[in-house]
């Protein structure tokens, strides 16, 4: 199953990414995720109960304290539905766009 994740809220420069590979990684799931104006794209590979137990955790993601991420919206786009659109490259694992 596939899923491309568009994540909004403070996401960069806080380790969101890194915090979404490891998240990934966790749950045995591969894709790719890189910076957008407007959040953090993430593509997802894996089973649909890991890719939703990744959204369940990722829109939980508050600040510790003053720094860190904090998610306000998490879009979702399953493969076969409408607007979901393929990895925009090829990818081992899980890997982070810099």
């Amino acid at each position: 199953m596939n899923a491309l994740v568009l994540v909004y809220g403070d996401v960069h420069g806080v380790g969101f990414r890194s915090y979404t590979k490891r998240l990934a990684q966790q749950l045995n799931l591969s894709g790719i995720c890189r910076n957008e104006p407007q959040g953090v794209k993430v593509f997802l590979d894996g089973e649909k109960a890991a890719i939703e137990k990744f959204l369940e955790t990722v829109k939980s993601v508050k600040p510790s304290g003053f720094f860190g991420p904090n998610v306000e919206r998490v879009d979702v786009r399953w493969e076969g539905e409408k607007n979901f659109q393929p990895a925009w490259r090829s990818y081992v694992g899980f890997e982070v766009d810099y």
